[in-house]
């Protein structure tokens, strides 16, 4: 069922507009290599992070809803630990909406997927180079996890298309 260009939601569901809007309008990455979603290929290099089978996860602010830092940091903690995989320490958004997360490689999609699941996220990205998905999660609101399909910008590239 097409939707939109660069969008792929296999048996439909999206999660709240506003929440979709703030997912797609956040820069992820490291405070020094920092990307964004968007629909077109182009804009430089991959950031040197998003290399074979990425991830990108928080513990932070579960289905969206904020929480006290000292919960959000005692998550975070807990989501540390439970990573089987080599991470480097990211950063989701900004201003008030900014928050650690925990950039994985050599991770797959449902494992990924899992942990994120586990930590109450509405969604995580996966990717490989600069293609990515955004897969939004049950506490987002769709009823099983739904894909779309972006690229990587890089922070500093302008933007190709309006989203």
């Amino acid at each position: 069922m097409p939707l939109e260009r660069g969008v792929s939601v296999p048996g439909g569901g999206l999660p709240d507009p506003a929440l979709r809007a703030a997912f797609l309008a956040a820069r992820y990455g490291t405070a020094g290599s920092g990307a964004f979603l968007d629909r077109e290929r182009g804009g430089g290099p991959a950031p040197d992070w998003a290399g074979r089978g990425w991830g990108v996860v928080t513990a932070w602010n579960p289905a969206g809803q904020p929480r006290g830092r000292a919960a959000n940091e005692a998550a975070q903690r807990r989501l540390r630990a439970a990573s089987r995989w080599a991470f480097r320490e990211g950063v989701n958004g900004e201003g008030e909406w900014q928050e650690p997360s925990l950039i994985l490689g050599g991770v797959r999609l449902r494992d990924v997927v899992a942990l994120g699941v586990a930590f109450g996220q509405a969604a995580v990205l996966w990717g490989a180079g600069q293609r990515v998905a955004l897969v939004w999660l049950p506490a987002s609101g769709v009823e099983a996890a739904r894909v779309e399909r972006w690229w990587l910008r890089p922070a500093t590239a302008p933007v190709t298309d309006a989203r």
